[in-house]
């Protein structure tokens, strides 16, 4: 009997319009808007990248051509990207953005930049790191000459050995906040296939649901049996998500695929039982009950930031418990700590968080529905 409701009850929810629509393709177009609109932001803008600047050479400097020499190296090392021209057209590419700044070569380094930024910074702690160095070196060559070819290396050294090591591999660009939110909304979306549920087992709402409640089934695995297959499809629905967000759009969310298997499975527990309590509240309208399932939802995957990205910031500095209490924040939250941290502390935290959710609306759902009886059908 459990594997026929279960079976019967998957089949008619992949049918069903709103419940894929709302589940599968509208976080899919919501994704496709972020990525347009900021989804590599900080890769184009935050991130380091080859710095393009064009050298004007006034006066051959053996040490300044080392130095350039060492940071424009093919590879991953590479620092700058040089072109070797005249001042005229150093700065007409630097006028036209082809270039971040002009390097200026003679008896000492020069620079000339027109705005500021993070290029330009680095640019400036280049020609900044090789007037101190110089310094030192001319001053060390008067009393040891050994030395001071040693100390030479220096210019480079500093700048080259100073790589970025992470623990997980992981992203820090600041706009993920949004899509881990939108994984958020997506599990609790699965409150749409809970609710549906809940409508289906209540006489007084639905045709279909007064033929079910007079079938000689048991109430408990009818619920069980329908409860299961949309979490299995919800489950689904987020994995497609996850791969048409890290395999189609590209966005990194880390190297640690095996910890979201456990995450969506908890997230789309929590989502179908939130819809299935709400739906099992009172004896209110289903239209009415949708209303308020949607209200909380959307207020929820708010202040998780899906609309302002920086609001659980705020909210982490302001009024901490909120972020505690609020299910979707700890889903987003959960995404998150599996991209930044090495630890799995803080990710199975907000496991438990998402558990002791799921297991309360379950078994308050379960308790109103088992308890509902009618006089007539």
């Amino acid at each position: 009997m459990f594997g026929h409701i279960f079976k019967y009850r998957f089949k008619s929810m992949i049918r069903c319009f709103d419940v894929i629509f709302w589940t599968l393709a509208f976080p899919l177009l919501l994704s496709l808007f972020f990525y347009f609109g900021f989804g590599s932001f900080f890769e184009s803008k935050e991130q380091f990248h080859v710095i393009p600047a064009a050298v004007v050479v006034e006066k051959e400097n053996p040490y300044i051509s080392q130095l350039f020499e060492e940071l424009s190296v093919k590879g991953e090392d590479q620092m700058l990207e040089l072109t070797f021209t005249d001042r005229e057209e150093a700065e007409r590419l630097l006028s036209d953005e082809k270039v971040e700044g002009i390097f200026t070569e003679g008896d000492e380094l020069g620079l000339i930049f027109k705005k500021n930024g993070l290029s330009q910074s680095i640019l400036k702690a280049i020609a900044d790191n090789y007037a101190q160095v110089s310094a030192l070196i001319k001053e060390r060559a008067v009393t040891d000459p050994a030395g001071a070819a040693f100390m030479l290396k220096g210019i480079t050294e500093d700048i080259s050995l100073n790589k970025e090591i992470t623990y997980t591999g992981g992203n820090m660009d600041s706009m993920l906040q949004y899509f881990y939110a939108l994984l958020a909304m997506t599990c609790l979306y699965g409150s749409f296939s809970g609710l549906i549920n809940a409508e289906q087992l209540q006489a007084n709402l639905s045709p279909l649901a007064a033929r079910k409640v007079a079938a000689p089934a048991h109430r408990m695995k009818m619920i069980l049996g329908e409860f299961s297959a949309s979490v299995l499809l919800q489950t689904a629905i987020i994995f497609i998500v996850i791969l048409f967000l890290r395999f189609v759009l590209g966005i990194d969310f880390g190297n640690r695929f095996l910890p979201v298997i456990p995450l969506a499975f908890a997230g789309s527990i929590l989502g179908v039982s939130f819809g299935f309590f709400i739906g099992c509240i009172g004896k209110a309208s289903a239209q009415l009950k949708n209303y308020l399932m949607i209200a909380a939802c959307m207020v929820l995957s708010f202040l998780s930031g899906l609309m302002i990205g920086d609001i659980k910031m705020w909210l982490e500095r302001s009024c901490p418990i909120i972020n505690r209490l609020n299910p979707a924040a700890l889903i987003a939250d959960a995404f998150y700590s599996l991209n930044i941290y090495d630890s799995y502390g803080r990710y199975l935290a907000n496991l438990a968080g998402i558990l002791i959710y799921a297991a309360v609306f379950c078994i308050g759902g379960f308790m109103l529905a088992r308890r509902k009886k009618y006089a007539s059908l």
